[in-house]
């Protein structure tokens, strides 16, 4: 077993050091069925599930949620569509408490006060063992206001925090510091990059792009700050199989998350399990 949150008095602990990152499997109920999240023994190879980004009252995003694909990777925008928390706690989390899989949920807010109700809401729902902060989706690119955001929430629930860090940040090693120093439990990173992609008619869109473009970046991104902090670290950005979650091992993630893999296929965490056993 791996301890994501060694130094909470809630567990965080995984049975598999692959996780589902946020949005990949959107809440696991839409593909419990095909995955088998609820079976015992488990097969399909992950050790936790992080949901897509959910803020306290439903947001319907114009356009509506979309992955276009690029030569190496997916681009997604829309990414604020959720049906809000309410919704989650009531008809998800009491799913998720039959799983023998943990489930964090990402959480998104156009406030800081939103986010630490959100946060406190959780705090207690059966099914909900930790939450996740995506600092990319509030702007949160200094470490002044990551350390703002992830000091609200840490006082606001006492659930294993999980903050993820953007890979665009100016100094992600000061911002990786200031997220510890604040409370994170566990960090993760990379998040989607921003970028531009061309669409059928020739039209621009932005979004955030994912997928095998990203590795080489989210592997050094990984490593320096691996090394700079003594908490936990989730390794994240374009790995695709065994070989890629070795190399985030190797750079010192004690567990690395799966996007777009798991976008393209739904059994990969399944297939690297099998290389690795």
């Amino acid at each position: 077993m791996i301890d994501l949150a060694p130094h909470n008095p809630y567990a965080l602990t995984i049975a598999s050091p692959i996780i589902a990152a946020a949005g990949s499997l959107g809440y696991g109920v839409e593909v419990a069925r095909h995955l088998g999240l609820g079976a015992r023994p488990a097969t399909h190879g992950l050790g936790a599930l992080v949901t897509r980004s959910t803020s306290l009252r439903p947001r319907k995003a114009r356009p509506l949620p979309e992955i276009i694909e690029t030569p190496a990777g997916l681009l997604y925008r829309g990414w604020t569509h959720n049906p809000g928390l309410w919704i989650v706690c009531e008809r998800f989390a009491p799913i998720w408490a039959t799983w023998d899989l943990p489930v964090v949920v990402s959480l998104w807010g156009d406030s800081t006060a939103e986010l630490a109700e959100a946060a406190a809401l959780l705090e207690g729902v059966e099914g909900v063992m930790g939450v996740e902060l995506p600092l990319a989706a509030h702007g949160a690119l200094t470490p002044e206001a990551a350390g703002r955001l992830v000091a609200a929430l840490r006082q606001a629930t006492r659930l294993p925090l999980i903050v993820k860090l953007p890979g665009q940040a100016p100094d992600i090693l000061a911002l990786a510091r200031a997220a510890v120093t604040h409370g994170a439990d566990t960090l993760a990173l990379i998040d989607g990059l921003p970028a531009v992609a061309p669409l059928l008619d020739g039209s621009l869109v932005e979004g955030r792009l994912c997928g095998p473009a990203i590795a080489p970046l989210a592997l050094a991104l990984v490593s320096a700050v691996c090394a700079e902090v003594a908490v936990p670290v989730i390794g994240i950005g374009g790995v695709r199989d065994a070989a890629g979650v070795r190399a985030m091992r190797a750079a010192g993630a004690t567990a690395v998350g799966l996007g777009s893999a798991l976008l393209t296929d739904l059994r990969t965490g399944a297939r690297i399990a099998a290389a690795q056993s």
